[in-house]
């Protein structure tokens, strides 16, 4: 889990710089591009997530995609498609969808900061990193198969999807 214990340098409408300053703070490889762009890499359990987001003044917008790094190849895009609608039914937050030419599995979700104090924001934001990193955890098998056009991607999914009461 992300945790937040560290002191904003300063209070502003950008959540960008709010994100890098968790990224330095984090000791994160992270790229700015401008103003309204960075990418993150954040390590998973199986492999390494970059995670991009965006800032939509406008909107009050922040799009955050995290792409798992598995190219799905055009014979294998319908396999892939299909384990996403099964996948997108069993989340409560965000979805997956194909980006990159239909090529990266991707996480993503948008979160509106419109009237949000900077330090609650950047909980909000620290939060929906664990839930895209952890959905990526949960189902990177299932596009590794996917990626391979293997038929176990089926009883993977299956098993990725089924949720449990109590405890053992």
């Amino acid at each position: 889990m992300i945790s937040v214990p560290f002191e904003l340098s300063h209070d502003d409408n950008n959540p960008v710089d709010m994100v890098e300053e968790l990224a330095e703070s984090k000791g994160w490889l992270f790229s700015r591009y401008d103003d309204c762009t960075i990418n993150i890499a954040l390590p998973g359990q199986k492999t390494k997530f970059d995670i991009s987001l965006e800032w939509q003044e406008e909107f009050s917008a922040l799009l955050i995609a995290c792409s798992l790094p598995l190219d799905i190849s055009p014979a294998n895009y319908e396999m892939a498609v299909q384990a996403l609608e099964k996948i997108n039914q069993n989340l409560w937050l965000g979805h997956f969808d194909l980006s990159n030419q239909n090529k990266l599995p991707t996480f993503r979700h948008t979160i509106l900061l419109r009237m949000i104090p900077t330090g609650i924001a950047v909980d909000i934001i620290a939060d929906v990193f664990d839930i895209a990193i952890a959905e990526c955890n949960r189902f990177y098998t299932t596009f590794q198969l996917a990626q391979a056009g293997d038929v176990r991607l089926h009883d993977d999914l299956s098993a990725a999807v089924f949720e449990t009461i109590g405890e053992a």
